[in-house]
């Protein structure tokens, strides 16, 4: 009889890339990529040079009105979510009245006290006005759907300026192949702690890849291949225990991208990934994906434009996604691991998605491992996943125990990472 193999999947979010040093906070991208901090202490709050479009001047806008007091400010995908509902609502009809009358859009925003809001108003009615005088007949309907479509491709800028931000602080662009080897190595050992793939302490990035020639297939022609050698990255020996090992990251980078090395497990960027380019206007390598859940967007009454934005929808286009990202669900054990992840409910779809394929109420097989290191506890957080999710079974009764069951059965622990 042979022994049954453990499969882990393990959840990764930002707070994986913060402990490991890197300055991948939407904080951080707002103060180093899109804030002028030169001017701060004269009390003038404004963009760096070069820095326009719409979500950068709206996240501004939030700075300006919330400053460091609330650090929500900078939750961009909120931002989205309530800048999106509020177009939704018939608070803005009067952005279309402006137009159909060919009212100022700026004049008739006066109305309005939040700037905020007065500053959303004001883009879509001069939007709105915009498209109108390229259209002779138009519908309501017609010019929402316009609309969102522009906000969609300011948020496209949005993610490509993030994207290159990311990747200044991992490679050095002016310095070629010049890798962030602090962030590297505290990566590959956070990681271990978490899968438990070896019981050893990486320390210089020759400890985690070596250099071998290696055998490539190059394309010359749609009707012709040629192999040829070459120098490539190999990892250490160790990483082929993670061979059962199944990665959903949350985050936009992959440590065994960034290596340049073939991954020794299934590793899925659930929202995209990095490209190895610089991003312009006309990029279409980076696919990583901003939006709200799609929750939040069938929730909603009207028939809108508002799946432009979810996460789901973009995710579809998105071909480089493995046919497969979860451990089969078969009789072995399997461990759900999570790290770093703010269980927010802005990716509750995706947890009850894994949570209903492997049954987790009656499976016994399945468990719950919540990893945090010191400071960064979230009992409420996972109290709260679990319970909404209970609420989403069909038998209410054991909704309502769910947390109980799995307690009992020692199928949920929270574990601390020294």
């Amino acid at each position: 009889m042979t022994s049954q193999q453990t499969s882990q999947l393990v959840i990764l979010g930002n707070g994986f890339d913060l402990q490991c040093g890197l300055k991948s906070s939407y904080k951080d991208f707002f103060r180093q990529a899109i804030l002028d901090t030169t001017t701060i202490n004269f009390g003038v709050k404004k963009m760096q040079a070069g820095v326009s479009g719409f979500w950068e001047n709206l996240l501004l806008g939030y700075f300006i009105q919330y400053g460091d007091k609330d650090y929500k400010w900078c939750d961009i995908e909120a931002i989205i979510k309530n800048t999106l509902l509020s177009i939704n609502n018939d608070e803005f009809k009067s952005a279309f009245i402006c137009v159909y009358n060919k009212r100022d859009p700026i004049e008739a925003a006066r109305h309005i006290d939040d700037e905020i809001k007065r500053y959303i108003f004001r883009y879509c009615a001069v939007t709105l006005y915009s498209i109108s005088t390229q259209m002779k007949d138009f519908s309501e309907r017609e010019m929402l759907s316009l609309l969102m479509r522009n906000l969609l491709q300011e948020l496209n800028n949005f993610e490509r300026r993030f994207c290159n931000y990311i990747k200044d602080n991992i490679v050095n662009p002016r310095k070629e192949n010049e890798l962030n080897t602090n962030y590297i190595i505290n990566a590959v050992n956070l990681l271990e702690k978490i899968t438990g793939f070896s019981n050893r302490n990486f320390d210089t990035i020759e400890n985690i890849v070596h250099k071998e020639f290696k055998e490539f297939e190059e394309i010359i022609s749609p009707y012709q291949k040629s192999r040829t050698i070459k120098e490539a990255n190999v990892l250490s020996k160790e990483f082929s225990n993670l061979k059962h090992t199944h990665i959903l990251s949350f985050n936009y980078t992959n440590i065994f991208d960034i290596l340049e090395v073939e991954s020794p497990c299934l590793y899925s960027n659930v929202h995209g990934k990095l490209c190895n380019l610089r991003c312009d206007e006309s990029c279409t390598l980076s696919n990583i994906i901003f939006g709200i859940d799609d929750n939040i967007i069938q929730s909603q009454s009207k028939d809108t434009e508002l799946h432009l934005f979810s996460k789901t929808y973009r995710k579809m286009f998105n071909t480089n996604t493995p046919t497969s990202i979860l451990p089969p669900n078969n009789d072995n054990p399997i461990t759900l691991k999570f790290y770093g992840h703010s269980l927010s409910e802005a990716d509750y779809s995706y947890f009850q998605s894994i949570f209903d394929y492997y049954n987790l109420y009656s499976n016994s097989n399945i468990s719950l491992n919540f990893y945090y290191s010191e400071g960064y506890e979230q009992t409420d957080a996972i109290y709260r996943l679990i319970n909404i999710y209970g609420k989403s079974l069909s038998n209410k009764e054991q909704g309502k125990n769910l947390i109980h069951k799995l307690l009992l059965e020692n199928r949920l622990n929270i574990i601390k990472i020294s």
